[in-house]
């Protein structure tokens, strides 16, 4: 199921809301009761080194579904910390399935987790934490 649009207040998100990493917006779909995932082909619009990801943009990636993730379970928030893992450089023109899994929440602060892989492999993994806006 593709996940309803973003919310008014995120719709200007030049990560999640413009052809960013491709040539096409991200569409993330629920996969379980707590996750979501998408696919993308990374383009040379991300190139860092020949022929991978910049690594700053693979975090804008994590952190991107993990907010969708959040968004799925109806929870409006801002990402309070962001902790990466780079297993092997993320490869340009790969079908890429990013998916992020809502962990536990204590009050306004979420856990959650993430990772890239392509072909079987997993290429890089985040966890973070987020918080509820106030006012949601």
């Amino acid at each position: 199921m593709i996940l309803p649009s973003n919310p008014q207040s995120h719709c200007q998100c030049v990560v999640c809301c413009q052809p960013f990493f491709s040539e096409h917006c991200i569409e993330y779909e629920a996969s379980g009761d707590h996750s979501v995932q998408a696919i993308i082909v990374a383009t040379q619009k991300v190139q860092g080194y020949a022929g991978v990801m910049q690594g700053g943009l693979v975090t804008a990636l994590h952190d991107s579904a993990m907010l969708h993730c959040l968004f799925y379970r109806d929870v409006m928030a801002m990402t309070a910390s962001l902790e990466v893992r780079f297993h092997h450089p993320v490869p340009l023109e790969c079908e890429l399935r990013v998916q992020a899994q809502w962990v536990k929440n204590n009050r306004r602060i979420h856990w959650l987790k993430s990772e890239i892989w392509c072909d079987g492999v997993l290429y890089s993994s985040a966890s973070s934490r987020f918080m509820s806006l106030a006012d949601h």
